[in-house]
């Protein structure tokens, strides 16, 4: 693909020049009658309870009220985040819809399931990146849940959806806090954010945070310093240029979940061994990951005329990143060399099974590897949007283009097997790693992707707003190169996709509306000669439609919602290659798709100024074309929160939570393999080794005002001290955090 013209680029300029100088043409206008809210900015209702927002700009990277939209958009609010003490942004994921932590690597990643489909990418102000380590809460303004493929958004994103979390800007108005936490697990920290107006054109805000924190398994910690500073200037009364320099150290011990026990299959013995500790840790110290990275990102809207607005964004992250990976193999049989593994595979049925036979002195060898990845991403967007209001009908049109660059450097080597067999129940010390001295680089190679996107976005309120119509349409292009460093082997792949939505709102009244959408995306995978995969595309769709409720002014927000999500062209090895004997040559690979189809139930009711609650209910079903669940994919979750604030009497200034959530069974990682059976047989596909069970998890928080400026919150995580499992990796486990109280002190002016 040839590099992005300069057309564009001066176009945009060119616009701006324009929106500036029909500024400065009316000096007879005062100027809070000029400056009004973008259609790129979300305005907040702060009539409607801390837990709800009635407009969102994910969708169509415009404004755009709930009610309007064609696709399902959850929003967890400042608010909520504060009041649960959000430690990590996957803490909120439990209280939406369709969302739920992976479970696996509690420390990183931000590792989400949406609507079945795991997201291992950052999203930050509709941009894509990469990071190793949780993102720092304290950027966060509010989080938007875009469900299902979203071609604008996020052309090449996951079809189950987007999880967009937007940055802290500065304000027009003095205001700022100091906190300081302690507590039992994953505490010590501090935050700060204050923002100042230097006048009435310029303001400066910076946010940040320190955190050294210990964690419940042994030796597990985290170290992370995360500051932004940014500033807005008001160019003109319709004009404004926004620009943040974001920057991340951190350094945590490698998240290695522990050995489930060798007797674990099924739904049987899903625990640790008998004789470990609960909190116990594979990795030691001299095991840790660090990441440094920074981010710079800009934002230009300007109001051009009373009904066309144009808004340029931009942003560069580069990471650094040094990461360790010890794990255990197979259970052997004390120091004898033999493995002695109880659970066996039926090649038949596909099942796993216990044997009857004991190893209650198992041993494990360590092997792993070091990653030296470098990544570096950026982006570009403009977009347009013109407005047009007539007696008994509006429109929206929305256009606008995009480039995507990504490139990275990715190095990895292996660990020495040292042939050292470790019993981790008597006096286990994390060893330090030799590496392989037989091999420099087991991986290494250097990687460019790009793509440009351009896009127009129609809507049209219809008959004094009861008919929503609404349609898009997305042109992407895609070329990724991939150089293997060690062989000199270079893979290019493109790609091109024309994407489609559409669907329709109907307001029986203002406050009852239907809806139903119609949305799909495209994802460039690059080919895999030694599987006979070439590069391809996986394209997916969603059907979608539902009910929504906004009554009581706005208090009462509800919407029930059925989805339909095809993700197709998805490569595995070809069955037939594991049949006995096996044919020569190998067959070549062959495709399978993957659905997520189910309903979807949110509630978020501020019947007055002191109470709110929010709630969630998902049962959907995620699998392949063999029926097999996803690893680690709750099918059905639910979950429930409530504060009451108190502003009368002794207790005034108090205010009190109490949330619960339910997570439901899941698959542990199934292998995807297929068995190979002895003659007259067919391959079935390889089951998962064993299953987690449901768990519910209960929390409270209670805070105290004591005057404009002090407040002190006490959060406690899993209130009940409940013991569960939280994810699986192969056959190890993460077990779930005791009960943690979290006390925190905060000064505001």
């Amino acid at each position: 693909m040839k590099p992005p013209k300069l057309l564009p680029i001066a176009l945009s300029l060119c616009t701006f020049a324009l929106g500036s100088l029909h500024a400065q043409q009316s000096p007879e206008q005062d100027d809070e009658e000029i400056v009004r809210l973008s259609p790129f900015s979300v305005s907040e209702r702060a009539d409607i309870g801390r837990y709800q927002a009635a407009q969102v700009s994910s969708g169509s990277r415009i404004r755009m009220d709930l009610m309007d939209s064609t696709q399902s958009i959850s929003v967890v609010t400042s608010e909520f985040m504060q009041d649960i003490g959000t430690a990590r942004l996957t803490d909120a994921t439990k209280y939406v819809a369709g969302l739920s932590a992976l479970g696996a690597l509690p420390l990183s990643m931000d590792i989400m399931n949406v609507r079945g489909f795991s997201d291992y990418d950052l999203t930050l102000d509709g941009f894509t990146m990469f990071s190793l380590v949780n993102q720092d809460p304290i950027i966060v303004e509010r989080i938007e849940f875009v469900k299902g493929p979203n071609a604008i958004l996020a052309a090449q994103g996951l079809p189950g959806g987007v999880v967009n979390n937007i940055s802290k800007k500065p304000l027009f108005t003095n205001k700022g806090y100091l906190s300081y936490q302690v507590g039992r697990y994953d505490a010590n920290r501090a935050e700060f954010d204050a923002n100042y107006v230097v006048n009435d054109k310029l303001a400066l805000r910076v946010v940040g945070a320190f955190t050294e924190a210990d964690h419940y398994r042994q030796g597990l910690f985290h170290q992370n310093t995360t500051a932004m500073p940014m500033f807005t200037y008001r160019l003109s009364p319709t004009t404004e240029f926004t620009l943040q320099f974001q920057i991340q150290k951190s350094d945590t011990l490698s998240d290695i979940a522990a050995p489930l026990s060798v007797y674990a299959v099924g739904r049987n013995n899903i625990h640790l061994p008998q004789n470990l500790p609960r909190d116990f840790q594979i990795a030691g110290r001299n095991s840790p990951q660090h990441q440094k990275s920074h981010n710079t990102r800009f934002f230009l809207t300007s109001q051009i005329t009373d009904k066309l607005s144009m808004r340029v964004g931009g942003n560069w992250s580069q990471s650094d990143v040094r990461s360790n990976g010890p794990t255990p193999s197979a259970p052997y049989l004390g120091q004898t060399g033999i493995v002695v593994d109880p659970i066996r595979l039926n090649d038949i049925t596909g099942e796993w099974y216990w044997d009857g036979s004991f190893n209650d002195n198992p041993t494990y060898k360590l092997s792993g590897l070091k990653e030296w990845p470098v990544r570096m991403r950026g982006n570009f967007q403009n977009d347009f949007v013109y407005e047009h209001t007539a007696a008994n009908w509006k429109s929206q049109t929305v256009a606008g283009y995009a480039f995507n660059y990504i490139s990275q450097h990715f190095r990895q080597r292996n660990y020495a097997d040292d042939g050292i067999y470790y019993d981790f129940e008597n006096n286990y010390t994390p060893p330090p790693y030799a590496f392989d001295p037989d091999i420099d680089w087991h991986f290494n190679s250097s990687d460019r992707h790009r793509g440009n996107q351009v896009y127009i976005y129609e809507v049209i309120n219809l008959f004094d707003d009861h008919l929503v119509l609404s349609g898009s349409l997305s042109q992407n292009r895609y070329v990724s190169n991939i150089y293997d460093n060690l062989t000199g082997v270079r893979s290019d792949n493109r790609a091109e996709a024309t994407l489609p939505a559409a669907g329709f709102v109907y307001k029986m009244t203002p406050g009852v509306s239907v809806f139903y959408g119609y949305s799909k995306q495209e994802v460039l995978v690059p080919g895999d000669p030694g599987q006979a995969i070439p590069s391809h595309t996986r394209p997916g769709r969603q059907h979608e439609g539902g009910l929504r409720l906004r009554l009581f002014d706005g208090r009462l927000y509800a919407t029930a919602t059925y989805f339909d999500i095809l993700q197709e062209n998805l490569w595995r090895n070809n069955p037939e290659n594991h049949r006995t004997p096996i044919p020569f040559p190998l067959l070549p690979a062959v495709n399978t798709n993957v659905t997520s189809k189910g309903v979807e139930f949110e509630l978020a009711w501020a019947p007055n100024e002191n109470f709110s609650l929010i709630g969630s209910y998902t049962n959907f079903k995620f699998r392949d074309d063999d029926n097999m669940r996803g690893p680690n994919v709750p099918e059905e979750t639910a979950a429930m929160w409530a504060s009451y604030t108190f502003t009368q009497g002794a207790l005034s200034g108090l205010r009190v939570g109490l949330g619960a959530s339910y997570v439901g069974e899941r698959a542990s990682d199934a292998e995807g393999r297929w068995t190979s059976p002895p003659a007259g047989y067919d391959p079935v596909r390889i089951q998962p080794v064993f299953w987690m069970p449901s768990y519910i998890v209960a929390e409270a928080s209670a805070s105290y005002r004591f005057n404009k400026n002090w407040q002190v919150q006490l959060s406690i995580h899993n209130l009940l001290d409940k013991d569960y499992i939280a994810g699986s990796a192969l056959r190890r486990v993460f077990v779930s955090t005791p009960i943690n109280p979290k006390l925190t002190l905060r000064y505001e002016f």
